[in-house]
């Protein structure tokens, strides 16, 4: 295997005394290393190791060649001179060449060692721990959506479940990476670059894994011993691109696929003919009942979760914070499913473990109501997607809606949908709007604080400001202009339904 000048004199460096050239080529141009032999030429691609005193350094610029002197106290007059090294003059060069062929041995000892992994026991993870030996630092391939391929020299603690983000504090750094223009700029790059990390995450070396033409997967090598720089840089291609090859002709399991709930709700959201008496007896066998309760939460990503791929720890994250939770892929949303019955928390302390991850994570979630059994999945699923849609008009500034608190806005938007509100509502109340327009009086405005106080004249007068005989007065006008007493139960209905109606339609103006 070959290796560059940069990597031999950061070897150099770890035992001995060594000045070299301000320009290193960090290229893996050179193989075995010789002792040099006046006055032979300098051949590209070689390490040569003179301890001459009279050795002179060539005029013309090595830009494929390292040159090692020693045996003589000399001084780098020319930092810009590329490709040489100068190490004390007690230092032999038996000594420097016996060194380096300990260094070329140890790198083509890992490169034959990788080779032979591919040809009998392809596994990312075995190569990451192959790899150990030449990269001490920590080191993880991770999917562009967070899943965790493989780790090494790092404790597991972190990455529950395989995805990163599944834990409140990995989760924080996925939030802090979706919002860096530096990582998302990342996934573009080819050969190793180095991420200079943010507020949470680390800085690392990196290298991407393309497949498709397009990045799927990135090897990270975090801080540790050996420096992100161009040192390693070309180490880390090579193993990134055995583990490409490894990624290629094996499929890497997909989070969905992996659980038997996970399969159960993804084929009841995405098959429309799914047999629910079928998909009962699924959910029986895994210990989800028809006699347990049941709540939908849908939860919106948005552009910075597609562009950055994080449902896959979206979805973990949940399953990891509420307990008997089961979080799908579906539409570029996650749809949760929790049963309330076996999990260990009340409706209002999951919904105040959510509230704090919806906001930081830039979500907008929508609950269902809570409903027995296993065949309003879908209507559930409907309801918290109507949660969404008609809250977010409703209060755009809002990210958690709830169908309890939708309901009503959704059922006039639903009359509302083929004719206007004033051709559907109570005619005669549209008269006294527009007799109290043009003439000044207040009849409209009287009979909606009549209606909201339950026909008390009592009440009525007192919200209105106004004589109870005012207000009766006013009652009996009302009346003869609806040609109505205001005991019909349907009619009532239909009066209070018309003012929310016309209300709708005049904020829809503004």
């Amino acid at each position: 295997m070959k290796l560059s000048a940069q990597l031999i004199i950061y070897h150099l460096r770890q035992h001995f005394s060594a000045a070299a050239s301000s320009w290193l080529s960090s290229e893996p141009h050179l193989e075995y290393p010789v002792i040099y032999q006046s006055p032979g030429p300098l051949a590209g691609g070689k390490i040569y190791i003179s301890d001459d005193p009279d050795f002179l350094v060539p005029s013309h610029h090595l830009s494929e060649t390292l040159v090692i002197l020693t045996g003589k106290s000399r001084y780098l007059e020319e930092d810009d001179y590329p490709n040489l090294c100068i190490l004390q003059e007690t230092v032999s060069a038996v000594s420097v060449l016996s060194f380096l062929q300990e260094i070329f041995r140890k790198y083509e000892e890992w490169n034959q060692g990788l080779f032979d992994l591919i040809l009998n026991q392809p596994s990312v993870q075995k190569l990451i721990d192959l790899s150990t030996s030449v990269i001490p630092n920590p080191m993880t391939v991770i999917g562009l959506d967070f899943t965790v391929i493989a780790t090494g020299n790092q404790p597991d603690s972190q990455l529950k479940d395989g995805i990163f983000g599944s834990t409140e504090e990995t989760q924080n750094v996925v939030n802090s990476l979706k919002q860096d223009s530096n990582y998302e700029e990342a996934q573009y790059r080819t050969g190793y670059f180095y991420y200079p990390g943010n507020h949470t995450a680390p800085p690392a070396l990196c290298v991407n894994i393309r497949r498709s033409g397009k990045t799927g997967y990135r090897l990270l090598i975090r801080p540790g011993e050996l420096p992100l720089d161009d040192t390693f840089g070309f180490v880390a291609e090579h193993l990134a691109s055995l583990i490409s090859y490894v990624l290629s002709t094996k499929s890497v399991a997909e989070h969905d696929t992996l659980y038997p709930l996970h399969r159960i709700f993804h084929n009841l959201l995405t098959n429309s003919k799914a047999d629910y008496v079928e998909v009962s007896h699924q959910l029986t066998e895994n210990g989800w009942l028809s006699s347990h309760s049941y709540q939908c939460i849908l939860i919106k990503t948005g552009i910075l979760d597609w562009k950055n791929l994080t449902l896959k720890s979206i979805c973990s994250y949940v399953e990891n914070f509420i307990p008997a939770a089961c979080a799908v892929e579906h539409r570029g949303n996650v749809v949760v499913y929790i049963n309330l019955d076996l999990c260990d928390f009340t409706l209002d302390e999951i919904s105040q473990k959510l509230a704090g991850f919806i906001r930081d994570s830039l979500l907008i979630a929508g609950y269902s109501r809570v409903m027995l059994g296993h065949f309003n999945f879908q209507r559930q699923y409907v309801q918290a997607s109507i949660s969404i849609q008609t809250g977010s008009r409703k209060n755009p500034t809002s990210w958690i809606h709830h169908f309890n608190d939708v309901a009503l806005p959704y059922i006039l938007e639903q009359i509302t949908g083929k004719l206007p509100a004033y051709m559907i509502c109570h005619e005669k109340l549209l008269h006294l709007k527009y007799q109290d327009e043009s003439t000044g009086t207040q009849l409209y405005e009287t009979l909606r604080v009549y209606l909201q106080n339950h026909q008390s004249a009592t009440k009525t007068a007192a919200a209105l400001y106004i004589h109870r005989s005012t207000l009766l007065y006013r009652i009996e006008k009302i009346e003869a202009a609806l040609k109505s007493d205001l005991t019909d139960p349907d009619e009532l209905l239909y009066l209070m339904l018309s003012f929310y109606l016309m209300d709708q339609e005049e904020k829809s103006k503004k």
